[in-house]
C-alpha cells in the first residue's frame, strides 16, 4: 500500500514535537527552579501558549521580576494564570480557594505547584502571611485585583486592594501586567479549545515607598489601608493606560470592616 506524503509529514511533525518536549524538560530540570513534576505539568501550558494561544510579549520584563514581587494582572479568562506564568518564566505562587486545594483531583496538582490556600470571603490572615513570606524569600505571588472575571467591554471592573496590602507589608513591588486577547466563551473549559492571539504588556513596577497615601495624617492600620488603596489605584491607572483608555474611571471596592457597606 502506498503511503502519501501527508503521512510522512505528520510523522516528522510528531517526532519534532517529541524532540522539543524532551529538550524542554531537560532544560527545565537543569536550569529552571521547577521540579521534574512541575516541568511535566508546565509543558502542556507552554505548548498551548505557543501553539494555540500564540502568546507574544509587547515589551521586556522588568528586572524586578527576578526578585520577590507581586504580579498583578487584569482578568478576563480562566486561563489567565497560564499567561502570567509564561510571562514570569519562573514559578508563580497563586492564592487558590481552599475547597479546590482539598479536591480529590485538583488538590494534589495544586499542592505540587505550592499554591496558597485561601478563603473566598473576607481577608484571610493565614494566606496573607504565607504570601508575605513567599515574596520575602525572593519568590513571586500572582494576583488578580479584580477578584473575578471581567465579562464587560471595560478595561477593568471594580478592584480590591489585597495585592497592594501584601506588597506594602512585604516591602516588595507590584508588577502590572496587561493581558489582551484572552480566549473565553462562557465556561471555564472553553479556552482550552479556542485559538487566540494573546498579547502581554509589562507595566512599570510600583514600589510601595513610591506611593503617597491621600491623607498624610493617617496612622497605624488606617494609614496602611489608605496607602494600599493608593497603591492599587496606581496599578489600575497603569493597566487602563496600557489598554489605551487612560481616562477610564477607577472603582475601588469598599472594605467591609471599614465601612460595612459592601455586601457583594
Amino acid at each position: 500500500m502506498e503511503i502519501d506524503s501527508t503521512f510522512w509529514f505528520s510523522v516528522v511533525w510528531l517526532l519534532l514535537l517529541l524532540v522539543y518536549a524532551i529538550a524542554y524538560l531537560t532544560r527545565q530540570i537543569f536550569i529552571s527552579e521547577y521540579s521534574l513534576w512541575e516541568s511535566c505539568l508546565y509543558l502542556p501550558t507552554y505548548l498551548m501558549g505557543r501553539l494555540v494561544w500564540r502568546v507574544y510579549f509587547k515589551n521586556s520584563a522588568p528586572e524586578e521580576i527576578r526578585r520577590g514581587a507581586i504580579l498583578a494582572a487584569n482578568h478576563r479568562s480562566s486561563v489567565d494564570p497560564f499567561f502570567v506564568q509564561l510571562a514570569a518564566r519562573r514559578r508563580v505562587h497563586w492564592m487558590v480557594a481552599k475547597e479546590y486545594c482539598r479536591h480529590f483531583l485538583f488538590g494534589p496538582i495544586l499542592r505540587s505547584f505550592q499554591v496558597i490556600p485561601t478563603n473566598r470571603s473576607g481577608m484571610d490572615t493565614a494566606s496573607t502571611k504565607a504570601a508575605m513570606r513567599i515574596t520575602k524569600e525572593n519568590r513571586l505571588v500572582g494576583m488578580f485585583p479584580e477578584g473575578r472575571l471581567n465579562h464587560t467591554t471595560d478595561p477593568l471592573v471594580s478592584i480590591r486592594a489585597g495585592a497592594a496590602l501584601i506588597a506594602i507589608r512585604s516591602g516588595v513591588p507590584i508588577i502590572p501586567l496587561l493581558i489582551e486577547g484572552s480566549p473565553y466563551r462562557r465556561t471555564v473549559w472553553s479556552p482550552l479549545l479556542m485559538p487566540a492571539r494573546v498579547g502581554i504588556t509589562f507595566g512599570k513596577p510600583i514600589h510601595p515607598q513610591s506611593v503617597t497615601p491621600p491623607n498624610q495624617d493617617d496612622a497605624g492600620a488606617q494609614g496602611e489601608l489608605s496607602a494600599s488603596d493608593s497603591l492599587i489605584v496606581e496599578w489600575a491607572r497603569q493597566i487602563v493606560a496600557l489598554a489605551g483608555q487612560a481616562n477610564f474611571p477607577i472603582e475601588l471596592v469598599a472594605r467591609r470592616r471599614r465601612r460595612g457597606t459592601d455586601k457583594r
